[in-house]
């Protein structure tokens, strides 16, 4: 098997919409003769899984995301030539995703963040979904959707609305988990993988950093039983 990690590297000093990540090192070798950090950060930058919480007001928080929805059999949908300003339609995917097949985590792979990651170019100039290919996505059946871009198009206006955010709404609404900002899909080889994202259990909070990863030659079920204690 191969582990591909598909996370963003976070730094000091980086974030979105006027929210920077911020590090400290209170304990150093040099006061203690032991290193311990703290770090602030929103949880909507970097990669991340949202739950429904982000913009349904009686929506599942993070620390009630079911793992199982956060890991399994995934489908690459090929958008590499999906660039700059570029509307993803439900047309697109229907062409190009007839393999993705109910309970896979749909990757929708345009490469973007490869390119404009750690730029303002990723927030306003990279491809979006669609209204019609994210229903398209919920009448697939899948269960999360992995994108290297940033999906909605509306949060490219400064001071946008929730209500305005179609596509989240959309996803969410219908307990689809969204798992945003990763890179590196051009090494998954082939249109099958396996996903595993899992947020921090952030109680009562609307989403969580988390690690993911590609594990290629796994074949791990749909369904898990999870036992938390």
């Amino acid at each position: 098997m191969k582990l591909i990690d598909l996370s963003v590297p976070i730094r000091d000093g980086e974030g979105r919409l006027g929210l920077e990540c911020d590090f400290d090192v209170p304990y150093t070798f040099e006061n203690c003769g032991w290193q311990g950090s703290t770090f602030k950060m929103f949880c909507h930058y970097g990669s991340h899984v949202d739950a429904p919480r982000h913009f349904l007001p009686n929506g599942k928080t993070i620390d009630e995301a079911p793992l199982s929805k956060l890991l399994g059999p995934a489908a690459v949908i090929e958008l590499s030539d999906h660039g700059r300003d570029a509307g993803i339609t439900g047309d697109t995917l229907e062409d190009r995703g007839r393999h993705v097949v109910p309970g896979d985590i749909a990757i929708l792979r345009t490469t973007w963040s490869d390119k404009a990651w750690g730029t303002d170019a990723f927030w306003k100039e990279g491809p979006y979904l669609q209204e019609n290919g994210a229903d398209w996505l919920v009448e697939r059946g899948v269960k999360a959707i992995v994108y290297d871009f940033s999906e909605e198009y509306v949060v490219r206006t400064p001071g946008f609305h929730g209500d305005d955010c179609a596509i989240h709404h959309k996803i969410l609404g219908e307990d689809i988990y969204n798992i945003e900002y990763v890179h590196n899909l051009g090494l998954i080889e082939g249109e099958r993988t396996t996903i595993i994202a899992l947020p921090l259990k952030l109680v009562g909070l609307d989403g969580s950093p988390s690690r993911v990863v590609a594990l290629e030659g796994a074949d791990l079920p749909r369904e898990f039983e999870v036992d938390h204690g």
